[in-house]
């Protein structure tokens, strides 16, 4: 009998995890929130905060990013016990019109 393989270990394909996971993302408030703030004219960046005990994982996501470059919230390879706790805030161009 061949052993398996990584990937023939899984319970579902990684093909309907990947569309599950994209479902559930699509449907999220940061899914929402990063949207609602993509589409802003006065915000330039977004900005990925995590409070000081998260994970190193999701430490490294820290910083600033363009609009289009932000990763996906919650993070997938955070390993903190409570789950990924990292969020995004809005780097404004400018504060009045």
């Amino acid at each position: 009998m061949p052993e398996k393989t990584a990937d023939q270990s899984s319970k579902y394909p990684p093909s309907r995890l990947t569309e599950r996971t994209d479902e559930v993302w699509e449907t999220s408030e940061a899914a929402q929130s990063l949207e609602r703030m993509r589409a802003n004219p006065r915000i330039k960046y977004v900005v990925i905060v995590v409070p000081e005990d998260a994970c190193p994982a999701c430490q490294n996501l820290t910083g600033t990013y363009p609009k289009d470059e932000v990763p996906m919230l919650p993070y997938g390879e955070c390993s903190h016990p409570l789950g990924c706790r990292a969020y995004y805030l809005p780097y404004l161009d400018e504060l009045f019109p």
